[in-house]
């Protein structure tokens, strides 16, 4: 290996600087392709599909979706920035790939990325469109905040697209890692970094109240239908039992009860998934059940 490529392999993502990746793949006709179809979903079914009932364009029932044990996990302000992180979190490796592997990797991975990417919002969206979900968020507007009040109605709660797209994220670069045909030892710890970055940021989405307990099993039972291959069962509760287990701002008892929450209802919701036509049925039933608690709009 040359010393360029060696001084790649020893750096962490954090390193990696992300508006290049934007221009390669604006450079390229297919990653182009790829990227204009993400985006244009993204804007039609996560900004649009959202302010198009808040300003009274469409009507689909929104449901209160908080859980008791959110009280569990203190509201801390200070994790905003690493709930900020979701994106750049999937881009950084990319640039990783290619200063790693060259710019033919680069673009491939792109490319089979953002097709994921596109799908999982996409899918998502058929459970928004029949009910939208919220939670009570703090009246807490400072700093970046403020920026997430204004251009997040927060109606798009269950399932969080936060917890699919990291959990997307380390999943597919182990699989992309293995197939670029990485050294074990890096690999191992670049997998390292994503799977603990993802934990981190979708502990965040109950630090800030973004979510409720019961968005993140019912993203984590969304993208194991999604990529079935490498969301394993088995993933799904490596996973789980990573989530706060190494906090301070959450009691073991608290994280031991928040962890039983998520994995009981993830495998309910995949066992009552075998049996239905559609993947997004029990998603459907299960907030029709929910709805018993009443609407809040």
């Amino acid at each position: 290996m040359s010393r360029a490529a060696k001084a790649v392999r020893d750096r962490t993502f954090r390193g990696i600087p992300k508006l290049p990746i934007f221009f390669h793949t604006l450079a390229g006709g297919e990653s182009r392709a790829a990227m204009f179809r993400y985006l244009r979903t993204v804007l039609r079914d996560f900004f649009w599909l959202q302010f198009s009932v808040k300003f009274g364009f469409r009507k689909i029932p929104i449901l209160d979706v908080d859980h008791p044990l959110d009280k569990l996990v203190p509201f801390t302000p200070d994790k905003v920035g690493t709930y900020l992180d979701f994106v750049a979190f999937w881009i950084r490796p990319v640039g990783y790939i290619r200063e790693r592997f060259g710019p033919e990797a680069e673009r491939q991975t792109l490319v089979n990325l953002l097709n994921l990417l596109d799908r999982s919002y996409s899918d998502a969206a058929a459970v928004y469109r029949y009910r939208m979900t919220t939670t009570k968020r703090p009246k807490y507007y400072r700093g970046s905040f403020l920026t997430i009040h204004l251009f997040d109605p927060h109606y798009l709660c269950v399932p969080s697209l936060h917890v699919i797209v990291v959990v997307l994220a380390y999943t597919f670069y182990r699989k992309t890692f293995r197939e670029l045909g990485m050294d074990a030892d890096e690999a191992d710890a670049l997998n390292r970094e994503l799977f603990e970055g993802a934990i981190a940021i979708t502990e965040t989405i109950l630090f800030i109240k973004q979510h409720s307990v019961n968005c993140i099993p019912a993203a984590l039972y969304a993208i194991s239908r999604i990529t079935p291959e490498e969301v394993t069962p088995s993933e799904v509760i490596l996973f789980t039992e990573r989530l706060f287990a190494e906090t301070e701002d959450v009691t073991t008892d608290s994280a031991v009860k928040i962890r039983a929450h998520i994995s009981e209802l993830y495998e309910k919701l995949l066992l009552e998934g075998c049996h239905d036509e559609s993947w997004i049925t029990p998603l459907h039933r299960w907030l029709n059940a929910y709805s018993l608690e009443g609407f809040v709009h």
